[in-house]
């Protein structure tokens, strides 16, 4: 990944372009923003950059000994760090542990989320950690001498998942860095990172992707066709991780309409007995799963909305509009509002690890009534 092959993003690359002309790269840099806005790719691009002999005015030179060994995941110079499942017996303790998994993952993927980043791992519904074992393997490789003569680069994907004893082992280190050292982190959600870590670094904040560079990236790196980038982007939200997973894992998104369509039937018709089925079928997918079908239904909601005011603007699949036809009625102006806030308190508890048969039950006796309204 260079900054050529990110067709978007074009003031985030201005900027870092800018910090290495003008010699002013900080040893510690954070690249924030909303999962697949592309920080990663910045990231990525910016530490081939870094490395390069020959680099040009506006990317790596893509020639030299250091981006071929950079293309292929080899560099020595350059490492990664990423949370991961913490299990001795599988001896998981830190990231080079799955580094093989991750970069298999990234080269399929070519933009990283948490949900196929724990898919990958084996179980989306436990989280991944940063410990204090990672943050011994990163004093240990940061401190040897650069093994190419260049830069040394350490680029960590979610710094807000270390926890406190990691990130204290590595304070030091982030302050007073040996010579041509780098530190880029990559966050979705920066205000949760330690604050003593997030004081340390310069900060630039990257902003959602916007849903026509989606659709392009997905047309050359994909080999989609502009109706299919068109329609996945539309459901993306900017996130491209969310637009290529959707791509690659086409029975999701059949997954998620059959299930919102004897959802909002069940909830109309009031059928508890159903519904508790409905409820054990959909918990049992787990919890990312869950947290998936609750966004689509939200982007449902807001699909019904604009059509009770004709508004068509954006690509549905055809069993999407069949049903939306009829039931873009029951969602309206009178319960939107309460069905937003529902939902997006339904997510929020599911995040927090809340049960998924209690809540959705919960919230699924709530719809019966804001059906009717």
């Amino acid at each position: 990944m260079y900054f050529s092959d990110l067709t978007s993003q074009d003031a985030s690359k201005k900027q870092l372009l800018n910090l290495f002309s003008q010699n002013r790269v900080p040893h510690a840099l954070l690249l924030s923003g909303p999962e697949g806005c592309g920080h990663l790719q910045l990231a990525l691009s910016f530490a081939a950059l870094l490395s390069c002999n020959n680099p040009q005015e506006y990317d790596a030179c893509k020639k030299c000994s250091s981006c071929l060994k950079y293309e292929k995941f080899q560099h020595p110079d350059i490492h990664f760090s990423f949370p991961i499942h913490l299990l001795k017996s599988e001896n998981s303790e830190i990231s080079d542990h799955r580094r093989d998994i991750f970069v298999k993952t990234l080269i399929e993927t070519k933009c990283l989320g948490k949900k196929s980043w724990y898919s990958a791992m084996g179980n989306e519904n436990k989280q991944g950690v940063i410990g204090v074992q990672e943050s011994h393997s990163i004093l240990k490789k940061i401190n040897l001498k650069s093994f190419l003569g260049g830069a040394k680069i350490l680029i960590m994907w979610l710094p807000e998942l270390m926890n406190l004893q990691a990130a204290n082992k590595l304070l030091k280190l982030i302050e007073e860095p040996p010579e041509k050292t780098y530190f880029i982190l990559v966050s979705d959600t920066p205000d949760k990172i330690i604050n003593t870590i997030f004081s340390r670094m310069q900060h630039i904040i990257i902003p959602k992707m916007p849903l026509q560079h989606i659709s392009v990236f997905l047309q050359q790196n994909f080999n989609l066709s502009t109706e299919s980038s068109d329609t996945l982007a539309n459901f993306s939200n900017g996130n491209l991780n969310k637009a290529i997973i959707s791509h690659l894992n086409a029975t999701s998104s059949e997954l998620n309409i059959s299930l919102f369509i004897k959802w909002m039937r069940l909830c109309y018709s009031r059928n508890i007995a159903d519904t508790i089925d409905w409820v054990n079928e959909l918990s049992k997918m787990g919890r990312e799963q869950v947290k998936d079908f609750i966004s689509y239904s939200l982007e449902m909601s807001r699909h019904c909305i604009l059509g009770n005011f004709s508004i068509f603007n954006e690509q549905i699949t055809q069993k999407e509009e069949k049903f939306l036809e009829k039931f873009q009625p029951f969602i309206n102006h009178k319960n939107i509002s309460e069905i937003n806030a529902l939902m997006n308190e339904a997510y929020s508890h599911i995040e927090r690890n809340a049960n998924p048969k209690i809540l959705m039950l919960d919230v699924s006796l709530q719809f019966y009534k804001l059906l009717r309204k």
